[in-house]
């Protein structure tokens, strides 16, 4: 037994004489859109047991998602105490962190309470003043300062900025905003902090000065004191709350370690760290990362702070994703799961079928406009996969240009569809690799709880954590 942080650990024996390295678990924290996922991990980047929890968002109006602040920190809670029973105890956890869903936010007051119900990205009140973001997004800076090619109604700000016009005393009376993760560190640590890669998908984050971009704060509505304080992902910022540590069933000495974005959470779960690979996820949409050296002049991609400095995560996103496949599988009467779904497109024979890129500025119905009734299921799935792997096909030109990756690893619950890798792989011309983790989104944030924690360098730690499951070479003729 030794001392860490005021309390006696396990330790691992050395029989080379080094010293003694202790025994260390990480408990992560995913707050994806629709689920959350608390996962455990142990010092060697195996996960020992996953909780997930749906939590309840609301629709008061067409086209708004929101939730309440008290319903996102109860199934937290809730979740977090579930993985505990299943694990026994959270006796040797180090360090907790996150990988977040971004501009998902809230408004606090100076009592840090909670002037309107959470915000979700998907809602689109501020659809109304597309006119106006253009004209920001055309502004000659704004590109080269925030590394986002344009503003959207997803954004945080963008609200913001349809309250500006509609409800100004709101946004007087904010002391705090908070993104999703924003209020999670709050509530965990006390502190009110923000991660580099969630701010640097806001649109007000100068990425390559690390700081808030305070003109454009002013334009949307927003002062730099009630901005978070902008952290590198990695970051510790200290104990936890006496109160959530005791809530939770975690020591005393359990550390806050800062998370970042999902997307950049799942690259480097994957072992995304190097500019020669790319990592894809499937899920609500479709995302391309990888991780550069340097800021490009590139106005067609999102470019952020990565986990170091003067490197930066570079991103594609499409609307063209699983999103399609879900409404597909939501429309047929007996709702199949998604493997048979697979099975049936496997066994499907070859079509003209085209299923439409999605755009998500209009119904997604229209992509499905070319079905007609003598096309079965298997033939629609198919189509739809393909049109995906036509997607992504785009996004890697836009990130990698004529210099096609070495290989891309996969992420997302896709990740596990292997008839889907290879199609991807066959469209690519590009291997693609799924990983042993079926949760590497998860694995990314332990990586930096690690790292943060003196295990190693977050490089030297997804290269042996993020562990293959299997590789799909691309295939000469193809499949469709």
């Amino acid at each position: 037994m030794i001392t860490w942080h005021g309390r006696l650990v396990r330790v691992s024996l050395s029989i080379t004489g080094e010293a003694p390295v202790p025994r260390m678990k990480f408990l992560t924290f995913d707050l994806g859109t629709t689920l959350y996922k608390v996962a455990l991990f142990d010092e060697t980047g195996k996960m020992l047991a996953l909780q997930r929890v749906t939590p309840q968002v609301l629709h008061p109006k067409p086209d708004w998602w929101e939730m309440d602040p008290r319903t996102f920190r109860q199934a937290l809670l809730e979740a977090a105490r579930a993985l505990r029973e299943k694990v026994g105890a959270f006796d040797d956890v180090a360090a907790v962190s996150f990988a977040t869903q971004a501009n998902s936010f809230v408004l606090l007051d100076e009592h840090d309470e909670a002037l309107m119900p959470i915000v979700l990205w998907p809602d689109q009140r501020a659809a109304e003043l597309r006119d106006e973001m253009e004209s920001i997004s055309q502004l000659p800076e704004f590109q080269q300062r925030t590394g986002m090619p344009r503003l959207s109604p997803g954004l945080a700000l963008a609200k913001v900025l349809r309250w500006k016009q509609t409800n100004a005393r709101m946004l007087e009376q904010t002391k705090r905003l908070c993104y999703l993760s924003d209020l999670f560190t709050l509530w965990m640590t006390g502190r009110h902090a923000t991660e580099g890669g969630v701010a640097g998908i806001s649109g007000a984050m100068d990425v390559k000065a690390f700081g808030w971009w305070d003109e454009m704060l002013a334009r949307i509505g927003m002062r730099m004191d009630q901005m978070p304080p902008v952290s590198r992902a990695g970051t510790e910022l200290g104990a936890l709350r006496n109160e959530v540590a005791a809530e939770m069933g975690l020591p005393s000495s359990c550390r806050f370690v800062v998370g970042t974005l999902d997307q950049y959470a799942g690259a480097i779960g994957t072992g995304t760290t190097e500019s020669a690979r790319v990592c894809e996820t499937t899920g609500t949409v479709l995302a391309a990362v990888r991780c550069s050296d340097r800021f490009e002049d590139r106005p067609e991609i999102f470019q952020g702070p990565a986990f170091r400095a003067h490197r930066f995560f570079q991103m594609s996103f499409s609307s063209t994703s699983a999103n399609l496949l879900e409404w597909y599988r939501n429309s047929l009467p007996d709702r199949p799961s998604f493997e048979k779904l697979t099975q049936l497109a496997e066994a499907a024979s070859a079509s003209d079928l085209v299923i439409e890129p999605y755009d998500d500025r209009g119904s997604i119905e229209k992509s499905f406009r070319n079905v007609r009734p003598e096309h079965t299921s298997g033939q629609v799935v198919r189509a739809i996969m393909f049109s995906v792997a036509q997607a992504l096909n785009r996004q890697v030109e836009q990130l990698c240009g004529n210099d096609r990756p070495s290989e891309i690893r996969s992420a997302g619950g896709a990740a596990k569809n292997d008839f889907w890798l290879q199609m991807k792989a066959d469209v690519l011309g590009v291997p693609f690799v799924a990983m042993e983790c079926e949760e590497p989104t998860s694995l990314g944030a332990a990586i930096l709880a690690a790292s943060a924690c003196g295990r190693g360098s977050v490089e030297a730690l997804a290269n042996r954590w993020a562990r293959p499951r299997k590789r799909f070479e691309p295939r000469h003729n193809g499949v469709k």
